[in-house]
């Protein structure tokens, strides 16, 4: 390890320690608890950072979901996974029922509060607390389209979630997914990545800043799969420029 090296990881290895103190503060001496902190923190940020940093391409990603409504004779049912405080609503065909799912029930509220902000006929219809890994309170074949947008870095079992989202399509149905990933290996950003998740997971809900998300999207039952990779332009978060955005259908 080169000296540059050697110090970054130092200061890395510092600021996570006083970024989990600081944690640990608000929730322990100012009373929060853990999920409401985190659905506060989502809310108050969340629509800053996907407007900043993800909206273009997202843009992108959901106006194939246009063309899918275009073909529907009814409203288009889609299921929203990690929908934490709803800002991909926005992006959604007119006449779209949504159902959303989430572990941390604290999100509802929040993102019913940014529904009311969307100019366009969508409808949450349900809210599902759970984790992805099993959507048993969902039957198969079920909805034109799974959402999942910084998602995927967080859950358990990445083989497992894509095997539910393919379980709960109708046959045809599309997945649309948006994560950052992990930076090619041996490259600096990877690196540094690779040094922040000792602590990232724990600062981050569980988030995995180093996980080679599109491996498991290449190895599911999917009929078609496609992606791209692009960087991010997340400023002095270097670390989370990796980034790709893509569609799988069932």
């Amino acid at each position: 390890m080169s000296e540059f090296d050697a110090r970054l990881s130092t200061a890395l290895y510092h600021i996570a320690i006083l970024g989990t103190v600081a944690y640990f503060v608000a929730v322990y001496v100012f009373g929060f608890r853990k999920e409401k902190l985190e659905a506060f923190i989502c809310y108050l940020l969340s629509g800053w950072v996907h407007r900043k940093f993800f909206h273009r391409e997202k843009a992108i990603l959901f106006q194939q979901m246009q063309d899918i409504k275009q073909k529907s004779k009814t409203e288009l049912a889609i299921l929203e996974i990690g929908v934490g405080s709803g800002m991909n609503f926005r992006f959604y065909p007119e006449g779209t029922r949504v159902t959303c799912l989430d572990p941390n029930p604290h999100h509802e509220a929040y993102l019913r509060k940014n529904l009311q902000k969307c100019d366009k006929n969508v409808k949450v219809v349900g809210f599902i607390q759970s984790f992805a890994e099993n959507i048993s309170a969902v039957e198969s074949d079920t909805f034109d389209a799974v959402v999942c947008t910084l998602t995927l870095c967080t859950v358990r079992d990445p083989a497992k979630v894509l095997s539910e989202v393919r379980r709960v399509l109708k046959p045809g149905g599309t997945f649309f997914f948006l994560e950052h990933v992990a930076a090619q290996k041996g490259s600096f950003i990877r690196r540094v990545q690779n040094i922040l998740q000792y602590m990232w997971p724990h600062l981050a809900s569980g988030c995995n800043i180093n996980r080679e998300t599109w491996s498991f999207l290449d190895q599911s039952e999917f009929s078609q799969v496609q992606y791209r990779h692009y960087s991010a332009n997340t400023w002095l978060f270097f670390y989370l420029r990796p980034s790709m955005y893509g569609t799988a259908v069932k």
